[in-house]
């Protein structure tokens, strides 16, 4: 059976020691500071994230089941055959098209990531699984090793160079010749109207590479992959076709191959000799030191921040050990160029053709986002913001030519370079349809052609009738506004989190900016003195809804935060009152008593709180309302547990009871999309829900691989996005840092949804750069201490209903029974929070067993539906 192993905190009488500073830290290299030494907390962080190894005791059933290893930017998934170990090396800068294809999406050439797969033959069916077999990959340093028959094979993306290490040990008494074989999937020239790919492959000695381009129009980009074996006597084969072999005779001991990979947007850049530096350079590297760089940078990452969790029932280990692994994924896809792909990332396996194509959804893609701010990985953002800040000139155009408005018009899905700019005339018929001045089923055959990629304008362009169009123009992502409204709050979270004033004002303060002047140009005051906004989509929910409950809350979330950014920044004071005059006139959320709201069916769940909004052009749903009710909690935070109406805060938590994705979750029913109801629950106050929401959520709503992946999005589309929001759920649950109204200064509250039979001890970045640590029995706080990172005041609210002590180098700063505790942190000093009466805390020690098995969760539903959740698999 799987192991049910409890991480463990123990008190101990002597101090180890604080955690050290994070090298490559985007707080730290933004002049942090010093720091105090003395932390209460002695994290073994090597024991605690190697409990979350993701361990295999028989081979993976299929390729998507592998282990994924990356380095932010070149990944694969490691899987095994009786014989072989197979890789596919996949990029996240490499897209075989821009948003000017003329191809239709999901067509031969829409394809991204994959550049080349390898495999290594060691031969005799050593990874059968007859004669023992492991494959166990270690998060804490991002290793991969395969043990069977013998023969071992150590896998590792290093951290600072793209070269992806596998060590063969061979010590069978007879062993086998090793052959790895380089290949592609496609032939070698595939031409597909103007656009064209192609491959070549070269052989020098003891190495052989593959570089591809692709080409068309504007568009050129190109990738190569070299290997190269070092230890061994090497010769090269070749069929002549689309693979290339290096073969090495039989002999005990150790060899070493090295693949490489490089890629490039201008055509003049030479990625094949950069793959084959990247080798020569690591052929002079000793592996000792090779292996010591990449351990470091791992080993600082993981230093970061903790969350280590004990429970009766095995739940809460089960899910902070999913946390520890959510981030070893972000981690491993998220410091290139771009971000990585949520559709199969840089874990795709046959070939670079996936379900959904090369385009973003930023539903899809910022789920997974969302933990790095609490997590202290905000620098893994870095790819994700500045492909949307890359995206603005294109999204103002897209803002003006289909909407007549101002500002930047953000796709919910589009390419990574953003909307199509349609020539003039094709223009002039989108906006037409846009604004219902005729059906899309008259477009012109010239216009349609250009809505053959872009995903926005495939829907729109789409000639089927309903449910796929609604009154010739409204589809899943047609006329949802309030995609950039999301990327905004989380750029404003960013800076709160960094206090990076320079991101402030090259990406948070133009995102908001240009998203709220898009919905104000979008905004029409009527005869009442108010604005409304007419015809949007809810999300995928609900189409063509007037004064829909999404957009009011995009608004009212980002509209405070684009005028306090713009103060800071000194930058437009006349647009600042114009935003303010918007803000104070706004309609008010629909209610679901509204005859209107009644109208638009499937809208409502009760009379006394927010409906989806009001009818407008389309008469029902297409998907449950739950998840389009949410949007003003999170992510525009328009109510918090620090909001101090009372009716507000009435209506927010009893949407969070009511909401039928709850029901969905609590019964256990599968869910076709990332679902953010379990941070719902969190930013509610539900601790007590947690255990079994979380569960539930994991297992029966996703169905997930053994690795943690899931395919609920589709074969090729496997995802993490489930991932993503458990792992900001259950930070949520430890940790909040929020206004009581949007841009408002943040409030920690500790343990604020935290189940009182789950003890636990955490380290989490709040906003206003303060570090929070804490040890929590029975639902409360035993001790809180907070690092100020930035300095400034600092704001928590009380968690014990007494007086509270707050203390600097054992001497006392504050005393107070105030709700919220305040006080002036000084950068770079530790302070300590304790209830009264209560002396500091001997030194925590927080740790964790090594398991040799894969580890589990077994739960029953309240409809009595018993569950076992496992990660990783047994012996088959």
């Amino acid at each position: 059976m799987p192991v049910k192993q409890s991480a463990q905190y123990i008190p101990r009488r002597t101090f180890l020691g604080g955690l050290g500073a994070v090298a490559g830290s985007t707080l730290l290299q933004s002049g942090c500071g010093p720091r105090e030494a003395g932390s209460l907390l002695d994290v073994d962080a090597g024991a605690l994230v190697s409990s979350a190894d993701l361990i295999y005791l028989s081979p993976a059933a299929e390729p998507v089941e592998g282990h994924p290893i990356g380095n932010g930017r070149m990944g694969t998934m490691i899987w095994t055959e009786p014989d072989r170990v197979r890789m596919q090396i996949n990029r996240n800068d490499v897209f075989a098209v821009n948003r000017n294809h003329e191809g239709p999406r999901d067509g031969p050439a829409d394809h991204c990531g994959g550049c080349a797969q390898v495999s290594i033959d060691v031969a005799a069916a050593a990874f059968s699984g007859e004669r023992g077999f492991e494959q166990r990959l270690s998060l804490y340093r991002a290793e991969d090793a395969i043990e069977g028959g013998n023969l071992t094979v150590r896998c590792f993306a290093a951290a600072d160079t793209d070269v992806l290490v596998a060590e063969i040990d061979d010590r069978r008494p007879q062993p086998q010749p090793i052959r790895v074989t380089l290949s592609m999937w496609r032939e070698p020239e595939v031409k597909t109207g103007a656009h064209t790919s192609r491959y070549q492959f070269e052989q020098v000695a003891g190495q052989v590479s593959v570089a591809q381009q692709f080409s068309e129009a504007d568009h050129f980009c190109s990738s190569a992959v070299a290997v190269r074996a070092l230890g061994r006597d090497v010769s090269v084969e070749s069929d002549g076709g689309k693979s290339r072999v290096l073969a090495m005779p039989a002999a005990k001991g150790k060899v070493t191959v090295c693949i490489s990979s490089a890629a490039a947007w201008r055509r003049e850049t030479d990625v094949r000799s950069q793959a084959i530096r990247l080798l020569a350079e690591t052929a002079d590297v000793p592996m000792a030191e090779l292996l010591a760089r990449h351990r470091a940078w791992w080993e600082d990452f993981w230093s970061r921040s903790f969350v280590s969790v004990s429970s009766r029932d095995g739940i809460g280990e089960f899910i902070a050990r999913i946390r520890m692994y959510h981030l070893y994924c972000m981690a491993s896809t998220s410091r290139g160029p771009l971000p990585a792909k949520w559709n199969a990332s840089l874990f795709a396996v046959d070939g670079d053709q996936r379900r959904w194509g090369a385009q973003f959804w930023v539903w899809t893609t910022e789920i997974s986002h969302f933990p790095l701010f609490a997590s202290n990985s905000v620098d893994l953002t870095v790819p994700f913001f500045d492909m949307y800040v890359r995206q603005i000139p294109a999204c103002e155009i897209a803002a003006r030519q289909r909407w007549n408005a101002s500002g930047a018009y953000f796709l919910e899905a589009g390419p990574f370079d953003g909307p199509v700019a349609l020539p003039g005339d094709v223009a002039s018929e989108y906006f037409d349809v846009y604004q219902g001045i005729k059906p899309n089923t008259e477009f012109s055959d010239r216009a349609r052609s250009f809505g053959q990629y872009e995903c926005v304008l495939t829907q729109m362009a789409d000639d089927r009738k309903p449910p796929y169009i609604a009154k010739g123009r409204y589809s899943w992502v047609s006329h949802i506004a309030s995609s950039g409204s999301e990327i905004a709050v989380a750029a404003w979270w960013r800076y709160r989190y960094s206090g990076d004033e320079k991101w402030l004002r090259t990406h948070a303060y133009p995102l908001l900016k240009t998203t709220l002047e898009f919905y104000r140009s979008l905004a029409r005051k009527e005869d009442d003195g108010l604005y409304h906004l007419y015809g949007l989509n809810q999300h995928e929910a609900f189409w063509g809804v007037d004064d829909g409950n999404v957009d009011l809350a995009a608004i009212r979330g980002t509209a405070p935060m684009a005028i306090r950014a713009s103060e800071i920044l000194d930058l437009d004071a006349e647009l600042r009152e114009k935003w303010r005059e918007l803000l104070d006139h706004l309609a008010p959320f629909p209610m679901g008593r509204d005859p209107k709201s009644k109208a638009l069916a499937g809208g409502t769940i009760a009379d006394d709180v927010w409906s989806i909004g009001h009818l407008g052009q389309v008469p029902g749903r297409h998907m449950d309302p739950g998840e389009a009710l949410l949007f003003p909690v999170f992510p525009f935070e328009v109510w918090t547990l620090e909001t101090e109406d009372a009716e507000t805060t009435r209506i927010a938590l009893k949407i969070s009871e009511l909401n039928p994705s709850r029901k969905q979750i609590f019964e256990g029913e599968p869910f076709g999309s990332a679902a953010r109801t379990p941070i719902m629950e969190s930013r509610a106050g539900r601790g007590a829900d947690l255990p079994l929401l979380l569960a539930s959520y994991y297992r029966n709503c996703f169905s997930p691989l053994p690795n943690g992946f899931s395919n609920f999005e589709g074969v090729t589309a496997h995802s993490i996005e489930h991932l993503g929001c458990i792992t900001t759920a259950l930070q949520e649950g430890l940790m909040q840092s929020i206004s009581p109204r949007p841009a408002e200064p943040e409030i920690i509250r500790v343990a604020p949804a935290w189940p009182d039979e789950w003890n636990a001890a955490f380290r989490l970045l709040a906003r206003g750069g303060f570090l929070v640590a804490a040890a929590i029995e029975a639902g409360r706080p035993r001790f809180i201490e907070i690092e100020a990172r930035l300095g400034g005041e600092c704001r928590v609210r009380n968690p014990w209903g007494g007086k509270c002590a707050v203390m600097r180098r054992n001497e006392l700063i504050v005393e107070s029974d105030a709700d919220v505790i305040s006080f002036a942190a000084e950068k770079g000093a530790r302070y300590l929070l304790l209830p009264e009466g209560a002396a500091p805390p001997d030194p925590i020690a927080v740790s964790a067993q090594r398991d040799a098995q894969p580890f589990s969760c077994s739960f029953e539903l309240p409809n009595g539906k018993a569950s076992e959740a496992v990660f990783g698999r047994m012996t088959s």
